[in-house]
C-alpha cells in the first residue's frame, strides 16, 4: 500500500491552511481495506453492515490479520454533530471504512480512517486523543438513536482510546511522559514506582486516598489498563456512564497515516441494561470518530446516522 498521494493532497492543503482546510486534512478517504493493504474501493454504507460468521475466532488482538480481508467492506460517511455542546459543524473525518466478523460468541469490527496525525497523548492541557466508537442497540429504534440512545432504550457502545492503547503498549502515559524535565513533590509510595507507572496490587492502602481519581474508581485514572476499549452506556446526549464489567477488547493501530482498529465484545451480555447479541437477527448501529488534532473531545466529534447490522449464523 502507499499513501504518497494521500500525504501530498494533505501536504498542500496544509499550506493553504484555514480551518476548513484543516479539518478536511485528516481524512480525504477511507484509503486501507479490510485486511488488505490494496483490495479496491469499498461500496457505499446504504445503512447496513453485515457481519459475516467465520470457525476461527475473531482476530481481535491483530488489527492486520489475514481474516480480516475475508469480511465485506463498506464505507460509513461521517456527519457533523449539532445536538450537544461542544458541537462540530463539520465533520474531521469524512468517511471511515468497516467491516466485522463474528465466530458465533463473539463479534468484532474493524475502522479504518485516514489521519495524518497520531494523536495517543492527553497529559498536557491542550492535547487530545483519536478514537472511534461502536453503538448498538435493538432493531426498532427512534431516528434519533444514534445520538446516545434515548431516553427509554438504551445504547450500548465501545469506545476505543488511542491515549488508552499507549497505555497498555507502554505504561500509564503520566505527569513525567508530558514533561520529562520536570521536577516536583510525590506522595512517598510512589518513589520506587516503575516509570511509565505501574501501581501494585500491594500498594498502601493508606497511601491510596492520597491518589484520588484512581482511589475513587475513575476508569481515566486507572494506570494499570488491560484494554484500551470502554464499555459504555447511555440513555441520550450527557447521560453516558462507564459500564461496572468492563470485558470489550481491541486494539488499535496507526501506519502510514491511517488507523485501523479494531473493537470486539461477547455476544452474551455482561451488564444490566447492556443489548445481548445473536446470530440471525438484525441490530441498530452507528460509529462514531474523534481526531485529537482538529480538537475533538467529547461530543465534539463526527459520528455516522443510523443503521444496522445483520449478525450472520454459523
Amino acid at each position: 500500500m502507499t499513501l504518497e498521494p494521500l500525504q501530498r493532497r494533505i501536504g498542500r492543503r496544509k499550506l493553504i491552511a484555514g480551518a476548513a482546510g484543516g479539518a478536511m486534512a485528516v481524512g480525504a478517504a477511507a484509503i486501507v481495506g479490510c485486511g488488505d493493504d490494496d483490495n479496491g474501493p469499498a461500496p457505499d454504507w446504504a445503512g447496513r453492515v453485515v457481519s459475516k460468521f467465520i470457525r476461527d475466532d475473531v482476530p481481535i488482538e491483530n488489527p492486520r490479520a489475514s481474516l480480516w480481508g475475508s469480511a465485506p467492506k463498506v464505507e460509513v460517511p461521517m456527519q457533523p454533530q449539532a445536538s450537544a455542546l461542544p458541537v462540530r459543524m463539520q465533520p474531521s473525518v469524512p468517511s471511515i471504512r468497516v467491516c466485522s466478523l463474528n465466530d458465533g460468541k463473539r463479534i468484532g469490527f474493524m475502522l479504518e480512517w485516514a489521519d495524518p496525525q497520531r494523536d495517543e497523548k492527553v497529559v498536557k492541557t491542550p492535547e487530545f486523543k483519536d478514537g472511534c466508537g461502536v453503538l448498538l442497540g435493538p432493531p426498532e429504534v427512534p431516528a434519533t438513536y444514534f445520538m446516545m440512545g434515548v431516553a427509554d432504550i438504551a445504547a450500548s457502545i465501545m469506545h476505543w482510546r488511542a491515549d488508552w492503547q499507549k497505555d497498555v503498549d507502554d505504561g500509564f502515559q503520566d505527569l513525567e511522559t508530558g514533561f520529562p524535565n520536570v521536577a516536583f513533590d510525590f506522595y512517598p509510595p510512589l518513589v520506587d514506582a516503575p516509570r511509565p507507572l505501574v501501581v501494585s496490587e500491594d500498594y498502601p492502602e493508606a497511601g491510596r486516598p492520597w491518589l484520588p481519581g484512581m482511589n475513587a474508581g475513575n476508569p481515566l485514572s486507572q494506570p494499570n489498563k488491560t484494554s484500551a476499549v470502554e464499555k459504555l452506556l447511555a440513555n441520550g446526549p450527557g447521560t453516558i456512564t462507564h459500564m461496572a464489567v468492563q470485558d470489550a477488547i481491541g486494539r488499535g493501530t496507526w501506519k502510514d497515516g491511517a488507523w485501523r482498529v479494531v473493537i470486539a465484545r461477547d455476544f452474551a451480555a455482561s451488564n444490566e441494561g447492556e443489548i445481548e447479541l445473536k446470530g440471525g437477527q438484525e441490530y441498530a448501529l452507528a460509529f462514531t470518530v474523534w481526531a485529537g488534532s482538529e480538537g475533538d473531545r467529547g461530543s465534539r466529534k463526527s459520528p455516522s446516522n443510523l443503521g444496522k447490522l445483520f449478525i450472520e449464523n454459523a
